[in-house]
């Protein structure tokens, strides 16, 4: 019998949970403890590891945030409930563009809206799991390993061609006086892009990403029509964002996040 997304979605949450209180465990020893097939246990890692939340090789699962070190649990949450409330934002038949952030590409799990079309430049989404009410397009490019992006000149003749109504951007650092930038040199003249072929601009981060400065910029706080983040973005980091033209702020509980999840 096949299962609820909601169901699959439960046990993926319990999988982070698990590796949270033990560092690392083995595909098997998950099939065990879920009275589950490895298959099953492999396709729940492929995905979390699409979302730079795991790593897993040799058998073995390990827990990472998105920049390879151990991730506390609220960041893994507050990630998730920012994608989930970012998928509220999608209504039925729109094509929307998602960068190559893996929070942003975690929306795409979330999409409850029909006939939606997706144009992303993240190659790790052909790992991802079926969503029938969702169109994928990939820009094509040059792939960028690990990350899986794809760049230069074919992925932007791609987006130039699009007019998209929203697109999703991720980013490694959201400050007021330099605006929105990447760690990385390639994608954010795919994200700039983006921003221009799109009528909103939505920037999905946690908190930790409010106030750093990264290398290379693609847009200023005025070109966000809203950003999404969480509770650990404080009232004065928030204001300061809106003083330099970012227009809105959206703050979610990734407490109450899971809450609900455990609910379903």
């Amino acid at each position: 019998m096949k299962r609820s997304k909601a169901y699959v979605a439960a046990r993926r949450d319990a999988i982070i949970a698990l590796l949270e209180s033990n560092g690392q465990m083995s595909v098997n020893a998950l099939a065990e403890h879920f009275e589950v097939s490895p298959l099953t246990i492999r396709r729940d890692l492929n995905q979390l590891e699409t979302q730079q939340v795991l790593t897993h090789e040799h058998g073995s699962a390990i827990l990472l945030n998105p920049l390879g070190r151990p991730a506390g649990s609220q960041q893994v949450r507050a990630n998730k409930a920012i994608a989930r409330e970012a998928a509220r934002h999608i209504s039925d038949g729109e094509c929307v563009f998602v960068s190559a952030s893996s929070t942003a590409l975690g929306i795409i799990s979330f999409i409850t809206a029909e006939d939606v079309t997706v144009i992303t430049n993240n190659g790790r989404v052909l790992q991802m799991d079926e969503t029938p009410n969702v169109t994928i397009l990939l820009t094509g490019g040059e792939v960028r390993p690990p990350r899986a992006s794809m760049t230069g000149d074919i992925a932007h003749d791609l987006v130039r061609r699009v007019t998209a109504s929203k697109c999703f951007l991720g980013a490694s650092g959201i400050s007021a006086k330099y605006g929105l930038a990447s760690a990385t040199s390639p994608e954010p003249a795919v994200n700039a892009l983006m921003i221009e072929r799109s009528k909103e601009c939505i920037v999905v981060a946690d908190s930790s990403k409010l106030g750093h400065e990264s290398s290379f910029q693609f847009a200023s706080a005025d070109e966000v029509d809203l950003l999404i983040t969480d509770t650990g973005a404080t009232d004065a980091q928030v204001a300061e964002l809106e003083a330099y033209g970012l227009k809105r702020v959206v703050r979610v509980d990734p407490s109450l996040a899971a809450e609900a999840r455990r609910s379903l």
